[in-house]
């Protein structure tokens, strides 16, 4: 069957676009061949038929013909691309509004365009690079609107056309600067944004052109490259500024700007500064106050995790516990119960409630591979301070072939947690020896990849 590409088209639709496909089809607007709603119909309704069978019961008992198939598949092929188009586009205030301008302007309704003007100008507070896009765009079509005209206006609009435009060239070149910056530590290749530097000397000498989304760029780029100094005194003024104008950034943005700000803690806490977790803490808690994104966005299972496992470190039981209550319903609704299970689990174990962690990990199966290798190592955590010799070697024996088994788990996690279950049992079995333990202190110390590297050290210390 050489039906793939439509076919693709089609299964993406849902029940409602189906419907509204079928409308579309019927528009005499769109189309005028009713052989491409019967088509679709028959293809909407199968998984696999050869294009003889559709032709037979399409036009029955006729000579087949490949050449009118194929033109058919061709076309409805390009109708369903014409709808998922429009569809987008009708899901694009902006961009409607800037095909309405331009179909106004360039036929000369003067007083439909300029209400359409004013209604735009209205709109175009928000601070987001495809607004400054935009807005470029908009006053392009006014200016050579003016120009049509023959006003002097014409002469005027440059100003607003450079800066709208200066506005969306900067704000992208410092954005990706980050990114590559973020890239470059995952794939260890340099990359670099030509004429960053003179830019920042230039935003900077300029007032970031009076917007606060190219100046919080700027002191994210300078909390990446900057010495411990000054990358904390730049994220001082990121969250500042994110403060002052959370209501004008665009979700999507304020949604990066915290993610760079947690990754700038997260690099603190790595590098042993301690304080910085009471830092990101707060930030955590300024996130989750903040409405307009926890409307629009779930909160991914491992971020939910981040912040419970933070709060315990913390040793804010209380809060924590209230806000697993509170937030598990932000996380997709399939991740639910295995996030509630393991971070219960979590609470209890920081309580010392041992019960009650192996209650939660004993009885459910996680499905997840982050959620099974953790609550291992939670167990083996659990079977060690209640010194459970028995329970801990059988648990360790079996968390040995788990990894073994496991296809799916990576070079890096297979060694972090194997090196993980070493330590812990050179650490049971050495007992009160000090010599000994003194000696995996060091070891543990100077290894790489270790999974729990501060329990480990913790446990030494309880037993030196």
């Amino acid at each position: 069957m050489t039906t793939l590409k439509v076919k693709e088209l089609i299964d993406v639709l849902s029940p409602n676009e189906v419907r509204s496909f079928r409308l579309y089809l019927k528009s005499p607007l769109y189309n005028s061949s009713e052989s491409l709603s019967n088509l679709f119909e028959l293809l909407l309704g199968t998984e696999s038929i050869s294009k003889n069978v559709l032709f037979v019961r399409m036009f029955g008992e006729v000579p087949y013909n490949d050449k009118k198939m194929r033109y058919l598949f061709s076309d409805l092929t390009s109708h369903l691309e014409k709808f998922l188009s429009l569809l987008e586009f009708e899901k694009d205030s902006e961009e409607e509004s800037l095909y309405r301008q331009k179909s106004l302007s360039e036929r000369n309704v003067k007083k439909a365009y300029s209400f359409t003007m004013i209604k735009s100008s209205a709109k175009e507070n928000s601070e987001k690079a495809r607004s400054f896009m935009n807005k470029y765009r908009s006053e392009e079509i006014a200016h050579l609107f003016n120009a049509r005209q023959h006003s002097r206006l014409a002469q005027l609009n440059y100003t607003g056309l450079l800066k709208s435009l200066d506005q969306f060239y900067f704000v992208r070149k410092l954005q990706l600067q980050c990114e590559l910056i973020n890239l470059k530590n995952v794939l260890n290749k340099q990359f670099e944004v030509i004429l960053i530097d003179p830019i920042c000397e230039y935003l900077v000498s300029n007032s970031f052109l009076s917007s606060p989304l190219i100046e919080v760029y700027y002191y994210i780029l300078i909390s990446l490259k900057g010495n411990k100094e000054e990358s904390f005194d730049a994220y001082e003024k990121i969250i500042s500024i994110t403060n002052e104008f959370r209501n004008k950034l665009a979700v999507e943005d304020l949604n990066n700007i915290y993610q760079y700000a947690k990754n700038f803690c997260i690099r603190r806490i790595n590098s042993g500064e301690d304080n910085f977790r009471l830092i990101l803490f707060d930030l955590y808690k300024s996130i989750l106050k903040n409405k307009r994104l926890m409307k629009h966005d779930h909160l991914s299972p491992w971020e939910f995790k981040n912040i419970v496992t933070l709060g315990l470190r913390l040793k804010e039981d209380e809060w924590v516990k209230d806000f697993i209550s509170r937030f598990i319903n932000f996380l997709p609704p399939h991740e639910r119960k295995n996030a509630l299970t393991y971070n219960t689990a979590m609470l209890y174990y920081f309580k010392k409630n041992y019960k009650f962690v192996l209650k939660y990990l004993q009885e459910v199966e996680f499905t997840d591979l982050y959620y099974q290798l953790d609550s291992k190592s939670i167990l083996l955590k659990v079977y060690f301070e209640n010194d459970e010799q028995e329970a801990l070697l059988h648990h360790i024996a079996a968390f040995k072939i788990f990894l073994l088994r496991n296809k799916n788990i990576s070079a890096y996690q297979l060694s972090i947690y194997k090196n993980f279950i070493k330590y812990s049992l050179k650490i049971f079995r050495a007992g009160s020896n000090s010599k000994k333990l003194e000696a995996l202190r060091a070891e543990i110390s100077s290894s790489a990849n270790i999974s729990d590297r501060n329990w480990l050290t913790e446990r030494i210390n309880e037993l030196v």
